[in-house]
């Protein structure tokens, strides 16, 4: 058993994110630290280092709701496997542990050697990781070691992936719009403002910038807005007042709206989705079939077929050996379902009932390979099956622990 690390030790702003206590902290990043046996160094990184995380009390508890992302340095690649692996063990209850100790969001645990750290690509989550991380156990400089990249190193595939993976928060916020426990709604509500602060991201990287926080971020994304074509600026429109609720969002968390609000702003957040994932990565006239099948088959031949042969998978499972034959030309299994979660994404926001309707992208989901079958019977089993592949396939399966 390892010591227990120092408490919070970076100056939060607490008039932006409720003055989170330390010690919940603190004992999260302990898991972190069992898990690496010894690392070299431990680094926070996202909104709990920039001082933006939100936290919000829910039934007289304090919980944080923001994600916990980490990095842990390790000395050799078997230690990696060891540390990924006891990662692995400990996900069986975890959530109920990190609730337990104030967290209504997943841990994430990177590991990686020294000279991972060193290496790592130019992606939003490394410009943040050199500007804020906090290295809660090791050596300050090892912050140092992060690659100084700039928001023009971020290339337009990272700036995609960036987009294509708020489709999946998008459609893991629908299911907690209308529940009936307070947790879900607000859980639901901060995925809705995070995909919200994030399309403000992608827009200021499409523009080669990446300013610090938040709203600066937004500012530099309402340049961008205003350049738009008018077909998907019409789509957008209701996105600035929805970047002003994420802001406000994270410096004074309310309860959740009533379920159809929440509907409403789902909605609002699904038309701006699908109208930035158009604007940066769409052609004229091309309807969003062609354009999820066309961008699921981005990656070269040569790294389709070999991911279509070898698939390392975070969560343990992953798509049989003969559908990633059989879709290989279709791409990669993570192209694939990002291009499916673009889909739903698309019919979500074209809703106006309780379910979304299935039909107009149902096609192009069957030629996607990811979906088959019963999953393919609605909105709502189509977007289960979707979720429970992606958290399984490329993460680690805490946010469907407990789906069947």
């Amino acid at each position: 058993m390892t010591r227990p690390l120092p408490a919070e030790p970076v100056p939060l702003a607490s008039d932006r994110t409720g003055s989170p206590v330390a010690e919940p902290l603190a004992a999260a990043l302990s898991l972190v630290d069992e898990w690496a046996a010894g690392a070299r160094a431990i680094l926070l990184s996202g909104s709990h280092a920039s001082g933006e995380a939100v936290w919000t009390d829910v039934e007289g508890l304090r919980l944080s709701l923001s994600d916990l992302d980490t990095y842990a340095v390790v000395d050799s690649r078997a230690a990696q496997r060891a540390a990924e692996a006891r990662a692995r063990a400990a996900l069986p209850g975890l959530r109920a542990r990190l609730l337990a100790l104030g967290f209504a969001a997943p841990l994430e645990a990177a590991f990686l050697t020294a000279g991972d750290l060193a290496r790592l690509a130019a992606r939003p989550g490394t410009l943040e990781l050199r500007r804020h991380a906090c290295v809660v156990k090791g050596e300050p400089a090892w912050r140092e070691r992060v690659p100084a990249w700039s928001a023009g190193d971020v290339s337009a595939e990272e700036r995609l992936l960036l987009l294509e993976n708020r489709a999946f928060e998008l459609l893991l916020a629908w299911r907690g719009l209308a529940a009936a426990p307070a947790l879900e709604r607000l859980q639901s509500r901060h995925a809705v403002m995070k995909t919200a602060l994030d399309l403000a991201g992608v827009l200021a990287l499409a523009a080669g910038e990446y300013p610090d926080g938040a709203a600066a971020r937004v500012e530099a994304a309402r340049r961008r807005l205003a350049t738009f074509p008018p077909g998907e600026a019409a789509a957008a429109a209701g996105l600035p007042r929805l970047w002003e609720a994420a802001l406000l969002w994270r410096s004074a968390p309310r309860a959740a709206p009533d379920p159809a609000a929440a509907r409403a702003e789902w909605g609002c957040a699904a038309r701006s989705w699908v109208a930035v994932w158009r604007t940066l990565a769409g052609r004229p006239g091309e309807d969003a079939g062609a354009l999820a099948l066309r961008l699921a088959a981005r990656a070269r031949a040569r790294r389709r077929w070999r991911q279509a042969l070898w698939f390392a998978s975070r969560g343990g499972a992953a798509p049989t050996l003969g559908s990633r034959l059989r879709h290989a030309r279709r791409g990669t299994p993570r192209h694939r379902l990002n291009a499916s979660a673009a889909l739903l994404v698309c019919s979500g926001a074209l809703a106006t009932g309780s379910e979304p309707a299935l039909d107009p992208v149902a096609p192009a989901l069957r030629r996607l390979g990811v979906l088959a079958g019963p999953e393919l019977a609605g909105w709502d089993a189509a977007t289960r099956a979707l979720l429970v592949a992606w958290d399984r396939w490329l993460l680690d399966g805490q946010r469907t622990e407990g789906w069947r």
